[in-house]
């Protein structure tokens, strides 16, 4: 039986369409294929004059804004068709009318895209000098970090026809075994003993329980989703060499030097910044040992298990209703902005969120943005712990985010990963700091640090060392071809070991919780951007305090540009250099600070 906290509480879709019988979604499929037919007939041949050697680009400047146009509106169609596929599916993995209506989608998408593939490969080819003079023209300053950031790719594209076959397999490929991870992962029936029965979890339930004060409880839960991924092994490792192997493949015909290089390039960053970031937070790693140890004391254990890291202080943890959760979330927002709140509350207003815990719905949390002319949706779910609280701040932050950046256009709207945990980031730190504030009794105030200091672990040291374990995983695959679940086991013990070294004692059970995480299957690479965006925003949140005034507006400036900026320009309007060397000692810095003030609130109560 899920649990009830939100019960009722789910979104509404309609937005976008009533139905997948709605007649909307074919003419809008119709309309986008005709049109992309005449693009193709229409922009081919300037675009072969323009990657021709010595072309004349007089007149190229009114073609291309010509082009974006046209293209922009062939893609908004199929972004809401695509974005309704997908958050139906979310809703419940296990109905194959769902599924089948994704696929059907997604064939149908990839025909039509079919007449867009040759404008990027022959943009790719353009003569370079060419290229630099258009995007400096006037007519096309809206779109020249769109132009430049397509270009990044240019020694990466394949040939018109390459890139077609690609396109069309990527349905029976990474797509296809991403889906069917969802649909075994989403679908497993954990069990657990509960007053003497045997009951079944989701799998949102059973992590939910990894906070639970109790620490049987915490155990159970923990041996419970090792069973469950257990029963699951051989399908799940299957799944994961599969996306390996298609990553390598992909490396492969693209020449990319490193696995992680086409991740780089859509975060608009490069292999040595992300191997700095990962130097530094590992550089940091004694200050995890640390503050276990003392969590250890404070919550009176011999040993510090994988299944207490997320251990709450208080026995009597408290219970939040939905309207616990909105209220609290919406004041924070508030505090900090009207405008903030003011979208925010759109959401819980107008159903833009599905909360309630499901069998079958997928689980975690996304907020999903479509097109600039509709809004995000937000999936959570909803346990009434305070974890989850700050997981509703954290995607209203992303759906803030998004809904701002709208203005930035559909092809722009969209941050790159490392700046796109910006906001959602520091929403839960507002959440925090305002739980703070009402907070005076010592015991309860440091409870509430701890916890804290265990999401900003979480993001900061555990999303590297989830990084460390994807790096292994595909150069070993690179070296090795198809790998064992030992192996794979094996290089998530070391990843995490480093980690935790002596102040936590890895069970064996742990061993099995890489298989359930999805980014690894989903978006390989994805983790290192929380803990980027982590440290960015502790030192946003800095500047914030030193001057809230001046901070909002440049703050909601930086947000609204989505992504037509390079991060390093969106960091700037912040007054931040994210080049400096430097640069990540600042978060790593309060981090410090925090677990500090934690010791000495212990100090202060004996401990």
């Amino acid at each position: 039986m899920a649990n009830q906290t939100a019960a009722g509480i789910s979104w509404d879709l309609s937005d976008l369409y009533a139905s997948p019988d709605d007649p909307r979604i074919a003419e809008d499929l119709k309309s986008a294929e005709e049109a992309a037919i005449r693009f193709e007939t229409s922009y081919r041949p300037p675009l072969e004059a323009l990657s021709s050697s010595g072309a004349d680009t007089n007149t190229a400047p009114e073609t291309l804004a010509s082009l974006l146009r046209e293209y922009k509106a062939i893609v908004e169609p199929l972004t809401r068709v695509v974005v309704f596929s997908h958050l139906r599916f979310a809703e419940k993995t296990d109905e194959p009318a769902r599924g089948a209506f994704l696929q059907k989608i997604r064939d149908r998408v990839t025909d039509i895209e079919q007449h867009l593939i040759f404008w990027h490969v022959l943009w790719c080819r353009a003569d370079k000098e060419g290229v630099r003079r258009l995007v400096q023209n006037p007519q096309l300053a809206g779109d020249a970090h769109y132009l430049e950031s397509v270009r990044k790719f240019a020694p990466f594209t394949l040939s018109e026809a390459e890139e077609k076959i690609l396109s069309v397999k990527a349905n029976t490929s990474g797509a296809a075994f991403s889906r069917l991870f969802d649909e075994i992962v989403n679908n497993i029936s954990f069990k657990l003993i509960e007053n003497g029965k045997e009951t079944a979890k989701t799998e949102s339930e059973v992590l939910a329980l990894l906070h639970s004060p109790d620490r049987d409880k915490r155990r159970a839960a923990a041996g419970s989703l090792a069973d469950g991924m257990k029963a699951n092994t051989r399908v799940i490792v299957f799944i994961y060499n599969m996306i390996l192997a298609d990553h390598r493949a992909v490396m492969k015909l693209r020449s990319y030097e490193h696995p992680m290089d086409a991740r780089n390039l859509d975060n608009e960053t490069d292999r040595e910044t992300v191997m700095g970031l990962i130097r530094s937070v590992k550089a940091g790693y004694p200050l995890a040992s640390r503050y276990y140890d003392l969590k250890q004391r404070l919550l009176k254990l011999d040993v510090l298990r994988d299944y207490d890291r997320s251990a709450p202080l208080e026995k009597d943890e408290q219970v939040y209703s939905f309207d616990d959760c909105k209220r609290i979330t919406l004041e924070a927002y508030g505090a900090f902005s009207e405008e903030s709140a003011r979208i925010a509350g759109m959401f819980f207003e107008r159903r833009w969120i599905d909360a309630e815990m499901r069998p079958a719905k997928q689980s975690g949390g996304f907020s999903c943005a479509t097109t600039p002319d509709c809004h995000p949706s937000i999936l959570v779910n909803f346990a009434g712990n305070i974890r989850d609280v700050g997981t509703v701040a954290h995607e209203l932050g992303h759906g803030i985010h998004q809904y701002l950046a709208r203005q930035a256009g559909i092809l722009e709207a969209d941050a790159p990963l490392t700046m796109a945990e910006t906001a959602s980031v520091f929403g839960e730190i507002l959440t925090t700091e305002k739980l703070l504030s009402t907070l005076k009794e010592p015991r309860r105030r440091l409870g509430l640090i701890m916890n804290q200091i265990d999401d900003q672990f979480a993001t900061v040291f555990r999303q590297i060392a989830l990084t460390d374990f994807e790096l292994k995983s595909h150069e070993a695959g690179l070296k090795n071809g198809e790998l064992s679940e030992e192996a794979l086991n094996g290089f998530w013990i070391t990843s995490n070991t480093e980690l935790y070294g002596q102040s936590a004692e890895l069970t064996e059970n742990y061993r099995h919780s890489w298989k359930y995480i999805p980014h690894f299957i989903h978006t390989p690479f994805y983790c290192y951007a929380y803990s980027f965006a982590q440290l960015f925003v502790l030192a946003l949140y800095q500047k914030y305090k030193e001057n809230p005034a001046g901070f909002v507006p440049a703050y909601l400036e930086m947000l609204s540009a989505g992504g037509s900026k390079k991060p390093e320009e969106l960091a700037r309007i912040m007054g931040l250099e994210l080049r400096d060397p430097g640069f990540w000692q600042t978060g790593l810095k309060l981090l410090a600070n925090l677990v500090g003030e934690a010791e000495s609130l212990a100090a202060d109560m004996g401990v």
